[in-house]
């Protein structure tokens, strides 16, 4: 069974007589629009359109066109500048979701296993960099004690 697409159709015709209406390089000769349309149609059908949903979008495509091209469009030009389809959201949930005595045991047991990890070496994260071999006093001590021999050679 076809869908009816007669919307497609007309919102491509709209869109002709606006390209058609700039004398765009390598517009089809006038005899030859009908049948360009009827090409267009043939590959735009393939998609799945949405009435509702699409034919602002397809008007929004053609202007854009319209207002960049400096030739003739291809089908695919018009799928490119549609603009991205409208996201549905979903309905907030009434009722709230309450957790059953098993949820509970398992969120328990869960817990559990998560606070012994806590203790593993890769959760405290010395595997990364490695033990640290000197404290910052050391470092400061050894960094005092080369200023001083260089002080001591330079004198």
């Amino acid at each position: 069974m076809e869908r009816n697409l007669n919307w497609l159709k007309q919102a491509i015709a709209q869109g002709f007589v606006m390209l058609a209406a700039l004398n765009l390089k390598g517009r089809p000769a006038a005899a030859d629009l009908k049948a360009v349309a009827v090409l267009w149609f043939n590959i735009l059908k393939r998609h799945d359109w949405q009435p509702e949903r699409d034919v602002a979008r397809i008007q929004t495509a053609f202007e854009t066109i319209a207002a960049t091209a400096g030739e003739w469009p291809n089908p695919k030009d018009l799928t490119d500048a549609l603009p991205a389809a409208p996201v549905k959201m979903v309905p907030k949930l009434e009722k709230k979701h309450r957790p059953t005595e098993h949820g509970r045991q398992q969120l328990t047991t869960l817990k559990q296993k998560l606070a012994e990890l806590k203790t593993a070496p890769c959760m405290n994260r010395d595997w990364i960099h490695g033990q640290p071999h000197r404290t910052v006093d050391e470092c400061k001590q050894i960094y005092a004690m080369k200023q001083q021999k260089k002080e001591s050679e330079n004198d």
